[in-house]
């Protein structure tokens, strides 16, 4: 086929694939079938050239050994250029070039080559080469090489990014394995060393009633840490859909959800005040707060929850959080958020994840979260339904 005759325009063609519903194997056949039709050749082979080995990962071709799923030695074929190379490789008929002694014109008994190296994180994976046994009665042009080495450079970034959903999936599998296992083989023992607790608390006095509410104390954080953990595991950071949550609603089930001891809560939310959120992550974030302000704050902590159609506020009279974690807090430094504690962590990404905006104001006299554009920006969805 004459470099100018009228072909389909390839880089379009590239383009369209991007845009389909294809899945990535799809996507890489049919960016083999787009090359062969633009070179005017028979054959199109996407390999992989590892360990020294030549292996067909998607071909166009039927039969013998560069089937799909074929393996031969890389050394036999034209492809060891590229990869010994990195460079693309390309000419119609091998016997008019310094190639035409090379083995692999008489193991492979392809006379017309172009081959550009995929890569995958920076490291070679394997080749995309098209061929025929013919040679072609047209040079390769400068033009046909750098569309391979774009199509190439285009199949690389698709396998890199299956490799990349594969490693997720497999990560993820893994959380799920582990929040399983926290879950029920931990929270199940502990749920039984709470009640037995409980019940030897109520037999007992002085000294040792006082050493068993230390282990009751102790057993109350260690389930606050595993549903935090469970928070974090299952919910990650980014929030999906929205709906319209009663922000007093939220906090006075969250309070509820809390030991606050001797702790008290004060509400001063504007009537019928809404916030656009996910109902569970806003709760969560009540109830680390409050939390937060128990543990910090003493057992007879002063908590006073503001707020209206801008945002909110969770303020204590406890005697102040350490410089350093207001400083992570605002600066939004995760790492050292986690030194503090999971649960300024979930409060953190429970914000972060709403695209929420977090202040943070501590001193000796007290301590106060202050959240906003809390309706900032509300999803398409809520239109529509309206």
């Amino acid at each position: 086929m004459s470099p100018d005759s009228d072909r389909p325009d390839p880089f379009k063609s590239l383009l369209q694939l991007t845009t389909t519903d294809l899945d990535a194997d799809q996507r890489i056949r049919r960016a083999i079938d787009v090359g062969r039709e633009f070179l005017g050749v028979d054959n199109g082979v996407l390999s992989y050239t590892g360990d020294g080995r030549y292996e067909v990962i998607q071909t166009n071709i039927e039969s013998g050994p560069y089937a799909e799923g074929g393996v031969v030695d890389l050394d036999g074929t034209w492809c060891r250029h590229v990869v010994e190379t990195g460079e693309t490789l390309g000419f119609a008929d091998a016997t008019a070039t310094e190639y035409r002694d090379d083995v692999a014109l008489e193991t492979t008994g392809l006379n017309c080559y172009v081959g550009a190296a995929v890569d995958i994180d920076g490291e070679t994976y394997g080749t995309l080469c098209f061929s025929d046994e013919e040679p072609r009665s047209d040079p390769i042009t400068d033009h046909e090489r750098d569309f391979v080495s774009l199509l190439a450079e285009w199949v690389g970034s698709e396998l890199e990014r299956e490799k990349h959903y594969a490693e997720l999936r497999a990560q993820n599998e893994r959380l799920d394995e582990f929040t399983g296992i926290i879950a029920h083989d931990l929270r199940n023992p502990l749920a039984g060393a709470i009640g037995f607790t409980e019940l030897a608390r109520e037999e007992v006095t002085g000294q040792p009633a006082e050493f068993l509410d230390r282990v009751q104390g102790s057993l109350g954080r260690m389930e606050s840490m595993i549903a935090e953990c469970l928070m974090l595991a299952k919910e990650g950071a980014d929030v999906g859909e929205r709906e319209r949550i009663d922000l007093e609603a939220v906090v006075r089930d969250a309070w509820d959800t809390v030991r606050t001891r001797n702790a008290t809560l004060n509400v001063d939310i504007a009537p019928e005040t809404t916030v656009l959120a996910d109902e569970m992550r806003l709760q969560r974030l009540f109830e680390n707060l409050f939390r937060n302000s128990v543990e910090h704050g003493g057992s007879d902590v002063s908590v006073t929850v503001t707020g209206d159609t801008h945002g909110f506020t969770v303020a204590d009279d406890g005697p102040g959080l350490p410089p350093a974690v207001v400083e992570a807090l605002t600066a939004a430094d995760v790492e050292n958020v986690k030194s503090f504690g999971l649960g300024l962590l979930v409060v953190q990404r429970v914000v972060s994840g709403h695209g929420w905006d977090l202040t943070v104001d501590s001193s000796a006299d007290g301590t106060r979260f202050e959240v906003d554009d809390v309706n900032a920006a509300e999803p398409i969805h809520e239109d529509l339904d309206d």
